[in-house]
């Protein structure tokens, strides 16, 4: 019989890297306040268009889909945005689909000044998610199964968003 070993003497997991992928610039149109719902005050902004470029990708964000905000008790934000994107390639009906999960959080006079649509410097407030993409296009296929983080600041009506491909 064998003894037993400690599994974590010999596995030692690989420390993931950030590797940039794609920034993304998002317009959406003036948000449609819903009220206070059961998830706290929520409200749809409709994307208006955008753009996404990057290493190996030039796209353009399609006038549909819309992002969704909630306002949770302890003041953050969480945004869960769909979009479509026109990719510039030789495959037919490049597009891609992209849905960004995020939380927005800072003091009080920050979030309101955001709010209000003032610049303010993205180091004074946390803006970061998540980005899963969905596409057929033979170049990008592996951004189907990556996990890919994001990096974003907001100024009114628009957003940019850094992403980040985990290696």
């Amino acid at each position: 019989m064998t003894e037993p070993t400690d599994p974590s003497a010999s596995i030692e997991p690989t420390a993931p890297t950030l590797e940039p992928l794609l920034r993304i610039v998002l317009r959406t149109a003036d948000p449609v306040q819903l009220g206070d719902t059961p998830v706290g005050a929520e409200s749809v902004a409709p994307v208006v268009g955008g753009v996404l470029s990057g290493p190996g990708v030039e796209a353009v964000v399609r006038a549909v889909g819309a992002e969704h905000a909630h306002v949770r008790a302890d003041g953050s934000t969480t945004y869960s945005t769909d979009l479509l994107a026109d990719v510039k390639s030789d495959d037919p009906g490049a597009v891609m689909r992209l849905t960004l999960n995020s939380v927005r959080f800072g003091s009080a006079e920050v979030v309101e000044a955001l709010d209000r649509g003032e610049d303010v410097e993205s180091a004074l407030y946390y803006f970061r998610g998540t980005l899963t993409v969905s596409t057929s296009i033979r170049t990008l296929a592996y951004l189907n199964r990556a996990v890919i983080v994001t990096s974003g600041s907001r100024q009114g009506t628009q957003s940019v968003v850094d992403a980040f491909l985990v290696t």
